[in-house]
């Protein structure tokens, strides 16, 4: 994409992300009937990505919906130390623009990192200082344009997907520490720098890691949700389930998995592990 294409995508994906007719907040509402297809992180994995909007076809399934979350900051390929993941995460605007109620990119903790510029590691690499690396190489006199643009965007992604058949999806999920102090005001409020920077059920939500199962039962009360997929923890294996009730994908590698299911019925957990599909086995 030129420098143009790279801006235009971020502005009219920010646009698309905040006219989707199934947002209220900050939450993304799925009602039945429908289909959906959930991601762990992606990670600049272009090949991956590019699989999963064939698998998608969003242009001839109107109810289905694609989920994605944490696009930025990959150490593959990473030459000179610049990360172009910048390019991904533009593309995927590209599709949100597309199809604005069916594509829904969901915040991550490597996203506010980069809108923070806050230094983040990948690998032993710095992250956020790689990609401005790579934006001010490619960009040049018009990088501040492409980094406003991105950051504009990153502004404008959602915190998480709750469906009819109480399942929810998000990058993480608060931990037991976070718990008793989460703020549930965090999916109505409009998202501000200061919240990425400092909002306690903010960063709970996109960057804990560790869920005990009495968290989990907490939040299920809280949330009315039975079941949790997210990312956000590495899976050598594409897929894993912990308590019965979580199940955790990665999407940015060769062992990446997706998880497709029907809004319009129950699942128990066991049957929501065994749906995750390999992306390599995809066209």
């Amino acid at each position: 994409m030129t420098t143009k294409e790279i801006i235009a995508a971020y502005e009219q994906g920010a646009r698309a992300n905040h006219q989707n007719q199934h947002r209220q907040g900050n939450l993304i509402h799925l009602t039945a009937p429908g289909e959906v297809i959930m991601t762990g992180d992606l990670h600049g994995n272009e090949l991956n990505f590019e699989k999963l909007i064939r698998l998608a076809q969003l242009e001839k399934n109107p109810q289905r919906h694609l989920i994605l979350h944490e696009l930025l900051h990959s150490t593959e390929n990473l030459s000179v130390d610049q990360c172009h993941s910048y390019r991904l995460l533009a593309r995927a605007a590209q599709v949100k623009a597309q199809f604005p109620h069916q594509l829904h990119l969901l915040l991550g903790n490597h996203a506010i990192a980069q809108r923070c510029r806050d230094e983040i590691l990948k690998n032993g690499q710095p992250m956020v200082r790689a990609l401005n690396a790579a934006i001010s190489f490619t960009f040049a006199e018009k990088s501040s344009l492409v980094t406003q643009a991105l950051d504009d965007f990153i502004m404008s992604l959602p915190l998480a997907v709750r469906t009819e058949n109480r399942i929810w999806l998000s990058h993480s999920l608060p931990s037991q520490r976070h718990l008793k102090s989460f703020d549930n005001a965090i999916f109505d409020k409009p998202i501000t720098l200061e919240d990425m920077q400092s909002n306690i059920s903010l960063r709970a939500l996109t960057w804990d890691r560790s869920y005990s199962e009495s968290t989990l039962q907490a939040l299920q009360k809280i949330w009315d949700v039975d079941i949790f997929v997210i990312g956000h923890q590495p899976e050598p294996k594409g897929v894993s389930r912990y308590h019965q009730c979580l199940i955790i994908l990665a999407s940015d590698h060769a062992q990446g998995r997706y998880l497709p299911f029907n809004i319009h019925r129950s699942y128990t957990p066991e049957e929501i592990f065994a749906l995750a599909r390999p992306i390599a086995s995809l066209i």
